[in-house]
């Protein structure tokens, strides 16, 4: 497994610790028994975090033929920036649909803001390998 890898299982576990932390809030409800609206937002956005994390390690580690952290990361890099891009307005639902794809979005921002400067090193470094090398020198993806 390489650092990419790595990587991914660490910031998907950091997301399932964040979810916990969430849900554990139903769980100790004070007193009055008050759950608040921002409880649920917390855990609707923390779930969507960890969904796109998730997406990666299934990739890295899924049943079918794994793929490296790399692929794994921009294949799901361009999902998300494709569900921002492609969303559409809620407007029937009523608030708790508008809410979920407030989160739905979030997770995706989230992830993606998470991402960008690994994405960033490995489009150059995608971009690097596919340059002609100079007259005299071997074409290697280690230069």
């Amino acid at each position: 497994m390489g650092r990419l890898e790595d990587l991914a299982v660490q910031y998907a576990n950091a997301a399932r610790w964040d979810l916990r932390q969430a849900l554990t809030r139903i769980v100790c409800l004070d007193e009055e028994g008050t759950l608040h609206d921002k409880d649920l937002g917390r855990i609707a956005y923390a779930y969507q975090r960890l969904s796109w994390w998730q997406q990666v390690t299934d990739l890295t580690h899924g049943r079918e033929e794994p793929v490296g952290g790399a692929t794994a990361l921009l294949t799901v890099r361009q999902r998300a920036h494709a569900l921002l891009l492609h969303a559409r307005p809620v407007t029937n639902g009523g608030l708790f649909a508008q809410a979920m794809e407030e989160s739905r979005r979030g997770g995706a921002r989230a992830f993606l803001d998470a991402t960008e400067k690994l994405a960033e090193a490995l489009a150059f470094l995608s971009d690097h390998d596919t340059l002609p090398a100079a007259p005299g020198t071997p074409a290697t993806a280690t230069d």
